[in-house]
């Protein structure tokens, strides 16, 4: 049984098989009827194979879209949603295919080491294995396919021992619980997956404020990217360039290096973004406020992500006593992370979300955007900080801020987009 059965028109031969050696180099068994004699039971054949391979790779060209035969397996395969669409050729696709996803290899020269080419792997391995290449995959796995199958560019591993992959090959398809970076000087990012929440809270929570009202479910289409740490000094003077980044926030004589970054307004935090959008080839942001409940809350439903109660063990913020109150920042990642394994989402600084603030929830948008009319420069705050009580650090309490305010208490983590 192949991996991959490749659909494909006999016109496009010489080009299949190139495609078809770069699969395999990846480590993927291919079926592409090249072994069948004529004398064999063809429609047999080409039936048992479609049905059992985990994908279906559809290469579409000119010659392929008017083929019925290439249009048949295409939508047996899509009805049993295992199908890879792929155009090769700058032709149109079958009108029953147009909203399908479909890979552009158009203009791909046979380079593996091709962002668009590892896209096309990552979704065949999303298929064929059920989720992205770990080192912790089960081991009924062929073990001699395992080294060609590191296709993936990557970057160490988190603290956990989790795999830290190329963001080239993230996708929509990527599992939830992934973590990237762009390249090795830019933030770790964790891919959050689609999904839906209940944001705000009840007049019957403890600390309840009028603020966090009416609670209301959001949902999430898609699936996004956040940082996994707040942004530190290192990443901001990574990135610090004259005209770019013209402000050089202090530290409070605190530290710098994987501290968190403050002394920075909304403001500035548009500039930053901006810049790593340009450095990481994808489009970053500031989180909404609801993508920031949904990360903090990693499926939570209390007044914190570990539960209804807080302590100077688990985060950074005032505990009411010198003992209990370190009074400064302290480095990212002090701290556990949460069930979707970000760190500082309580605690440590106050975080800017790029929606204006609003007195309560009344007609707030439901799918995950940003809420970007409302009281001029306002702009709400998350997460509370080291100066706060434990009630400010709850998952759905709110702050405000002016958008060029800076102070040492505020700082702010990225998200980014999934194309």
């Amino acid at each position: 049984m192949a991996d991959v059965f490749l659909s494909y028109k006999k016109e496009d031969r010489p080009r299949v098989g190139s495609i078809v050696e770069a699969i395999v180099a990846a480590g993927f068994s291919v079926w592409w009827d090249d072994r069948i004699t004529p004398q064999g039971e063809w429609d047999e054949t080409i039936m048992r194979e479609i049905e059992a391979a985990k994908a279906v790779v559809v290469l579409w060209t000119d010659h392929s879209v008017k083929s019925k035969w290439v249009r048949t397996e295409a939508h047996y395969a899509n009805e049993r949603q295992k199908l890879i669409p792929v155009r090769i050729d700058n032709c149109d696709l079958p009108i029953a295919f147009m909203l399908n996803q479909t890979a552009d290899l158009s203009q791909w020269k046979g380079d593996q080491a091709d962002s668009k080419w590892h896209k096309l792997l990552e979704w065949i391995e999303e298929l064929v294995r059920g989720a992205p290449f770990s080192d912790s995959e089960d081991s009924s796995v062929n073990k001699s396919n395992l080294a060609a199958r590191q296709w993936r560019r990557t970057y160490g591993s988190t603290a956990a021992g989790e795999v830290i992959f190329d963001g080239a090959t993230i996708s929509r398809r990527t599992a939830g619980g992934t973590f990237f970076k762009d390249a090795a000087n830019l933030p770790l990012m964790c891919v959050l997956p689609a999904g839906s929440f209940a944001m705000g809270s009840s007049r019957e929570d403890a600390d309840h404020r009028d603020s966090e009202t009416p609670r209301h479910v959001v949902d999430f289409k898609r699936p996004f990217a956040i940082g996994v740490y707040l942004v530190t000094f290192d990443d901001w003077d990574a990135l610090y360039e004259k005209d770019v980044l013209a402000h050089a926030p202090s530290d409070s004589g605190w530290g710098r290096g994987n501290y968190p970054v403050i002394d920075i307004s909304w403001i500035d935090t548009q500039a930053f973004v901006a810049r790593l959008s340009e450095l990481g080839g994808a489009s970053y942001r500031l989180p909404s406020e609801s993508e920031w409940e949904y990360a903090c809350r990693a499926g939570s439903t209390g007044q914190f992500s570990i539960g209804d109660s807080m302590n100077t063990k688990l985060a950074n913020y005032n505990g009411g006593s010198d003992a209990d109150s370190i009074g400064c920042t302290t480095a990212v990642g002090s701290y556990p992370a949460n069930a979707f394994g970000l760190h500082d989402t309580h605690g440590n600084v106050r975080e800017w979300v790029q929606d204006l603030w609003h007195d309560d929830y009344t007609g707030a948008p439901a799918d995950g955007l940003p809420w970007t009319s409302g009281h001029g420069g306002m702009h709400v705050l998350r997460g509370g900080s080291w100066l706060d009580a434990a009630w400010f650090l709850r998952s759905a309490a709110r702050g405000r801020g002016g958008e060029s305010d800076r102070t040492n208490f505020i700082g702010f983590r990225v998200a980014r987009d999934i194309a």
